[in-house]
């Protein structure tokens, strides 16, 4: 043990520490990392005042090579540069040579380290350009004797623990196997990928240390506390009387339904959700052309009927309203009540395949995940989807365990329909074909029940044709519309990136955790390890379920902001399956008494978190941007606004509104561009933006953008929600003004704030975004 311990502690740091080094963006240009670069122009000119940022390095041992273009106008001297680190001059030079290089030490103890360059004889390029420039950048380069940049020891300890700490528990889980010499790899996988980090952005890294921390304990835990005998399906105790239980599942279904429709009207008839617009439109055409040929096939036509449905019944009923506004709020109310009715499903898939206390307990998470409650407020697909890939879920659970083979070929049929509600339904298939493996319990299947299964995965078309009726009426419109969707699959969206690249990841820490919450997903990858671990036949399903929908939506390059977590909105149920089997298992075991603790983590947070969103959406934050706008602002302005769902509206002229074209947005927001636009007010919405700081592999240049609009443009008012913004709801919006006196009031806080007279110029004071900081004469991320 000492020596297993004494090997992986070495491993560790040495793993931290090159791992980290080579991570570290050590070769810098400045056209390609405008953001550690202040007064170092994307020509290259390096201005009398410029700084260099080099975050979290060793005080020691680190040093920077600087490589220069001596090119100047004729006749001026040579630039003559004095350089500092944290205060302290580091060198002083003349640039002579056509391509000079100058080298010296990374010494001081500020963070970051600070570069800072004075041009001892700067000249100034003409009359329209009044900077003070010394000479062109080529390069910066950022080495140690240790052949990688050494980064903070502090960082390098902090990450060590964190790979001695994986080895640990796959060191004890291996133990009894005589298999924990495996656990030195973790060191060793860990420096893969931490030398792939990126500007020292974790979340990746974390995200893998999470799950590979979590499903090594479910591993130990499974060997030491939870050996104990698993009743099959055919067996399941009645932990619960069923009268109990059936009031019980009633409240959670009636707790799930009131929070899915409660605020289900925010916003209209402003159509806030850009996706529900295109689908009415559908309708509207149905409605107009007197028949049921929607002419759009970009999603399948069960939402379009169920809505056109729904929406009549309204109208039987009194609902008085235009029947464009209304079949907003009837196909938001189709994925409500299939959101809601979802809960039943899935505890009814729980009591069939474990128990009722895994039916009830993943009925009670689902009920309270806020991705599943937010998205079922929206008129889109993804829940519509779930509730049918639930319902044939259950049809073929039934089968198995009751007996009853028939009841395949109509889950087959089901699960045609679930591929009606979105394409990526048609997995469901799968479900069904799964069938007689689930009856044998084992990697053969059941003989007698594999005719029935295929004969139900052949009847899989004719529920999407029934549903779906002019796939076949229209053939030409809707391959047109199906390829075109699936090209949208296969190139991506506005943010196009590769599995690969987040490691399979990215739907796991950008959709799951804030979808259920940091401790339900944990259990969930405990669960993961215990089952497999111990091979639980039932479980090993459920898992393979979360797979079957998880792993296509990484796949695919399309994972459009500002709510690609949708994606793996069917994921879930049978995430919530996962936790609830653990904690089946763990009431079986010596570790009863924490059964409810974890409930509760799992449950609070999610509850708390969907609550707090939930109070928010009546009334919206373009709401209220659009009140304070008619009560403050003069009328018959000129307002620029980036996308008009993502923006306030408004009906009765009260602004001459401008909206960019979608296409434009970025060139439009350069601040020569803006000032001439003629516009009086701009206003720019975090659905818009925040993709370009939240999505990765992004073009450091278009951040840039953004910045220089936050810092460089005075804004008035910004509204942002309390609780954050989810989904399409309650973005942050920010109201700038574009009006030359007010260009001229931050100009000169600005000199102000960089001759340290003001601490904040009004811009910092009014937006609540952290990453507003000035450096000079420059507001930056």
């Amino acid at each position: 043990m000492v020596k297993r311990l004494f090997c992986a502690v070495i491993l560790s740091f040495l793993a931290a520490a090159y791992g980290l080094g080579f991570s570290y963006e050590s070769f810098m240009t400045p056209r390609h990392t405008l953001e550690r670069f202040n007064r170092i122009h994307a020509d290259s000119w390096i201005e009398d005042g410029a700084t260099i940022d080099l975050p979290r390095l060793a005080q020691f041992a680190n040093r920077v090579t600087i490589t220069l273009n001596s090119w100047r106008p004729a006749g001026v001297m040579p630039a003559h540069f004095r350089v500092s680190v944290c205060g302290q001059q580091q060198a002083d030079f003349l640039v002579e040579r056509p391509e000079s290089q100058f080298t010296f030490t990374l010494k001081g103890a500020c963070e970051p380290r600070r570069v800072s360059i004075e041009v001892v004889n700067p000249f100034t390029a003409s009359a329209s350009d009044a900077r003070r420039l010394g000479a062109q950048l080529k390069s910066i380069a950022v080495s140690s004797r240790l052949g990688v940049v050494l980064v903070d020891p502090a960082l390098i300890s902090m990450v060590a623990l964190a790979l001695l700490i994986l080895w640990w528990i796959y060191d004890r889980a291996l133990l009894r196997y005589g298999l924990s010499w495996l656990g030195i790899a973790a060191p060793i996988i860990g420096f893969l990928f931490i030398s792939h980090i990126s500007n020292f952005n974790f979340i990746r890294e974390w995200a893998l240390w999470v799950l590979g921390v979590s499903f090594g304990v479910g591993i130990w835990i499974s060997e030491r506390y939870l050996r104990v005998r698993m009743p099959a399906p055919a067996e399941t105790l009645r932990q619960v009387s069923t009268p109990v239980a059936a009031i019980l599942i009633a409240l959670i279904v009636l707790l799930g339904g009131a929070l899915r429709f409660y605020g289900i009207n925010y916003g209209l008839p402003s159509n806030y959700h850009p996706d529900e617009v295109p689908k009415v439109n559908a309708i509207m055409r149905m409605v107009s052309q007197g028949d049921l040929n929607p002419t759009y096939f970009l999603h399948p036509s069960l939402l379009l009927y169920l809505s056109y449905g729904l929406n009549q019944v309204f109208r039987f009923f009194g609902y008085a309203a235009d029947f464009r506004e209304s079949a907003f709020l009837a196909g938001r109310c189709v994925s409500a009540i299939a959101g809601t009715l979802s809960l039943y499903l899935i505890y009814r898939a729980g009591v069939l395949l474990f128990s009722r206390f895994v039916g009830l307990s993943a009925a009670a998470l689902l009920a309270v995940f806020p991705l599943h409650v937010t998205c079922s407020r929206y008129m889109k697909e993804d829940v519509l989807l779930l509730f049918f890939v639930l319902l044939a879920l259950v049809i073929t659970l039934k089968a198995v365990y009751e007996d009853r083979r028939i009841l395949l070929i109509l889950a087959g049929f089901v699960a045609g329909v679930s591929a009606s509600s979105k394409y990526s339904g048609m997995l469901t298939i799968l479900i069904v074909a799964a069938a007689p493996w689930l009856k044998s319990r084992t990697f053969l299947p059941d003989w007698s029940y594999l005719c029935y299964a295929a004969i139900g995965c052949m009847v899989a078309p004719l529920g999407f044709i029934a549903c779906t009726p002019y796939s076949i009426l229209t053939p030409e419109k809707f391959l047109k519309d199906f390829n075109s969707e699936r090209h949208h699959m296969e190139r991506g969206h506005t943010i196009p990136f590769t599995a690969w690249s987040q490691y399979w990841t990215y739907h796991y820490w950008r959709s799951i955790v804030p979808g259920i919450g940091l401790i339900a997903t944990i259990l969930a990858i405990v669960a993961a390890g215990a089952i497999i671990f111990q091979w639980h036949f039932e479980g090993l399903f459920v898992i393979g379920l979360i797979m079957l929908f998880y792993l296509p939506a990484e796949y695919v390059k399309a994972k459009p902001a500002p709510q690609p977590e949708r994606y793996i909105l069917p994921c879930l149920p049978f995430i919530a399956l996962a936790v609830a089997v653990l904690l089946d298992r763990l009431r079986r075991s010596k570790l009863s008494l924490l059964v409810p603790i974890l409930f509760c983590s799992a449950f609070l947070p999610a509850a708390t978190r969907t609550v707090q969103l939930a109070s928010e959406v009546p009334v919206d934050t373009r709401d209220l941007m659009a009140q304070w706008m008619k009560d403050n602002l003069e009328h018959g302005s000129s307002v620029l606004l980036d996308w008009k769902p993502y923006c306030p509206r408004f009906w009765h002229n009260e602004f001459a509104v401008i909206y960019v074209p979608r296409a434009e947005i970025l060139d439009n927001l350069r601040i020569d561009e803006l000032k001439r636009s003629g516009a009086q007010y701009l206003l720019l919405s975090s659905l818009f933006y925040d993709r370009y700081f939240s999505q990765p592999n992004l073009d450091p240049a278009l951040r840039e953008k953004f910045r220089e609009v936050f810092g460089s443009v005075p804004i008035i008012k910004e509204f942002t929600p309390r609780y954050g913004t989810y989904g399409f709801n309650n973005p942050s919006l920010t109201l700038f003004s574009l009006k030359p006196e007010d260009f001229a009031a931050l100009d000169k806080e600005l000199v102000e704030q960089e001759l340290g007279l003001r601490a904040k110029t009004s811009n910092q004071e009014r937006s609540s975004f952290p990453w507003i900081v000035s450096t000079g004469s420059k507001s930056r991320l």
